[in-house]
């Protein structure tokens, strides 16, 4: 099937015991106790499960190219990501934000691709005096268990959101690399700058995932399948790297703050755990995708393969790059 790019290598028995780990629940966020024994349970060398599902669910939205599922084992996935980013800045807004929106007096805010909530209910408990809202292009959204602070829509944000002109004090968006074409985003950003209230700030934060130099490992493997994939769908896998761009063309707005930040996963602290963590199960998520770039032709290969990336993330090879961009309304 093509080019192969697989490479066996030798890996230690206790590193790829295939164990079942217990999960969070996506339906509430979890305490600082719940998601750092769960980070050591997911990270640690023996706890790993490899198993494929059958079936993954996906959107049926035709004008969306977002190629990753949207099941509870994604949404999972989505909100152990979400602490990873979270530890990665410090906090769910940066520092800058806090500067000029104060979340403690009933700030207006919209999580944009909130996904099951995970962005907003660590919010809502950090700062309960908000009004919150969310939208996304499916609903996997519990809403029996969101707070009365939280209202959530179905919205697209290549079309008209659906919220009036300036409506908002903080707009968030996070992660759209795969849901969004590199010709798309400038109307993207205008529609989050559209729905800000002059003043107001947007948080804009994205991955930048270059092409390793070692090219004999299986993370080298998966970030060039990644770049393959997104090629086809017309989208830019370094697009973080674009976002202060972006928002400066966009016009009617001051860059506040704007940040780079390098995980490198093989130095194992908490956070290089989370994003190594986050990486390898979103590749488990995509295996279908993924694997026949890589040369996987069967579930064999494709758990031989995640139990090889995830050996490779911790000790030989790995990273994740972000970029974070904070910009004000002026008008």
């Amino acid at each position: 099937m093509g080019n192969r790019l697989t490479k066996t290598y030798s890996i230690p028995r206790e590193n790829i015991e295939n164990k079942h780990i217990r999960e969070p629940s996506s339906t509430r966020v979890m305490t600082d106790f719940e998601q750092t024994s769960y980070t050591e349970s997911a990270s640690s060398e023996s706890a790993f499960d490899t198993t494929i599902p059958s079936q993954r669910e996906f959107h049926q939205v035709q004008q969306s190219t977002y190629w990753l599922p949207k099941d509870d084992e994604e949404q999972l996935r989505l909100t152990g990501q979400h602490f990873a980013f979270k530890e990665t800045f410090g906090g769910n807004v940066m520092p800058s934000v806090t500067e000029l929106i104060k979340f403690d007096n009933e700030a207006c805010v919209l999580d944009v691709g909130c996904g099951s909530g995970a962005w907003v209910m660590d919010m809502i408990s950090d700062y309960p005096n908000c009004d919150y809202h969310g939208c996304d292009i499916v609903d996997v959204v519990n809403t029996d268990m969101m707070p009365k602070q939280f209202t959530f829509k179905i919205g697209n944000i290549l079309e008209t959101l659906p919220y009036e002109d300036n409506t908002f004090d903080f707009v968030h968006m996070r992660l759209m690399i795969f849901a969004l074409r590199e010709d798309e985003w400038p109307g993207a950003i205008k529609e989050l700058l559209r729905v800000t209230k002059p003043g107001g700030l947007v948080q804009i934060v994205d991955a930048n995932i270059e092409m390793p130099t070692k090219q004999d490992d299986a993370f080298y493997k998966s970030v060039y399948a990644v770049h393959q994939t997104c090629a086809q769908r017309s989208q830019n896998p370094r697009i973080g790297g674009e976002i202060e761009r972006m928002v400066r063309e966009a016009g009617n707005t001051n860059i506040i703050d704007s940040q780079f930040r390098f995980n490198d996963t093989t130095t194992k602290t908490n956070s290089a755990k989370k994003l190594a963590w986050s990486w390898i199960n979103g590749v488990k998520s995509t295996i279908s995708v993924l694997g026949p770039v890589i040369g996987l032709e069967n579930e064999h290969d494709q758990r031989d393969f995640l139990r090889e990336l995830k050996y490779c993330m911790e000790n030989i090879s790995g990273y994740f790059n972000v970029n974070v961009v904070v910009a004000q309304k002026t008008a």
